[in-house]
């Protein structure tokens, strides 16, 4: 289906031709000239109509230029066509033209002084239902005094390919019936624009909403992960150095899938930060709380040979000597372990 008229669509050419009110005018090349170079449509942009109506509505597309093509005569690009419209001119059930224009005198004319396009109104047999046209509103108070001259000389005619040759059908206007499926047309498709809207607006609130969620469940975990690892120092079976990298670690499996594994004769589905967190809380102690008072000549440090009731008894001393607490104090003395 096509989505635009094709271009260069004669309108109107030099010549002696009577208006739709039996007025005869004559019109030379100059003058026709002077139609295509008046044309502005950033002053008034002349709509695309069926027949002539007199408020120029609806309207199915716009004029976009005039120009005098290599056989003198007016032609017209168009755009912002109804797709359903130019498959309608394309089918040839709108294969003659006529030019509305504004006389010279005319009060409502863009150009005083020079003749102006109103409309171009497509003509044609009676048409089946349209759907999905929409209509533009211009002004109507415009339409008496403007003069008519209909277009419909073979070269006129309107081709979209070179191997068809348009016939000229007799004019028939658009019956009402036909008005009132183009309006039951718009409302519906306005109808599921609306759709769409309140659509896509549901869509974000519930994107935004699972990204927020996700956000917190995030923060959540994270929460949990030093809370354990701290619990973990405080029970000595992590040191306070490999607490920051073990809130890591579970961070980053937290966001991996359940894994499998046999046990015995049994098969156990279990997280891999549930498996680590599990490890590390059966693990044996990595230094003993027992009571131990310094003895002499210790030099407060540990080092890595040393029994964990060795170590104990050093950060207890140095805890003691520097009034710091015990994690601080075991920090400190095994210092040197990973130096």
């Amino acid at each position: 289906m096509p989505s635009k008229l094709p271009p260069q669509i004669e309108i109107f050419k030099p010549g002696r031709h009577v208006d739709d009110t039996g007025t005869a005018h004559a019109f030379s090349p100059a003058d026709v000239a002077g139609m295509a170079s008046s044309y502005d449509p950033a002053l008034r942009e002349a709509p695309l109509c069926i027949g002539h109506p007199k408020d120029n509505l609806p309207a199915y597309g716009l004029v976009q230029s005039l120009a005098v093509n290599a056989a003198g005569n007016l032609a017209m690009n168009t755009h912002a066509v109804e797709p359903q419209f130019a498959e309608l001119v394309q089918a040839k059930r709108y294969a003659k033209r006529s030019a509305s224009f504004y006389p010279p005198g005319h009060p409502n004319n863009p150009k005083p002084g020079a003749w102006y396009l109103r409309h171009v109104a497509f003509l044609g047999a009676q048409q089946p239902a349209i759907a999905g046209l929409r209509d533009i509103a211009f002004s109507a108070a415009d339409a008496a005094g403007s003069v008519n001259f209909a277009f419909d000389e073979p070269q006129g005619t309107v081709n979209f390919s070179q191997a068809t040759t348009p016939q000229i059908n007799q004019e028939n206007p658009m019956d009402e019936e036909l008005k009132a499926q183009l309006a039951a047309a718009q409302k519906q498709a306005a109808d599921n624009a609306a759709a769409l809207a309140t659509a896509q607006a549901a869509t974000k609130k519930a994107t935004d909403q699972l990204a927020q969620f996700a956000e917190a469940a995030t923060a959540a975990r994270h929460a949990g992960h030093v809370s354990f690892a701290e619990g973990e120092v405080k029970a000595g079976r992590l040191l306070p150095k490999d607490k920051g990298a073990a809130v890591v670690v579970l961070d980053v499996l937290a966001s991996t899938q359940s894994v499998q594994f046999s046990e015995g004769d049994a098969t156990k589905t279990v997280t891999p930060v549930e498996w680590l967190k599990g490890l590390i809380a059966s693990a044996r102690p990595v230094v003993s709380f027992g009571e131990h008072a310094p003895g002499a000549g210790d030099s407060g440090q540990a080092s890595p040979d040393m029994s964990d009731a060795e170590v104990d008894k050093r950060a207890k001393a140095y805890a003691l000597q520097h009034k710091v607490n015990y994690a601080e104090a075991l920090s400190a003395v095994t210092a040197s372990f990973t130096a």
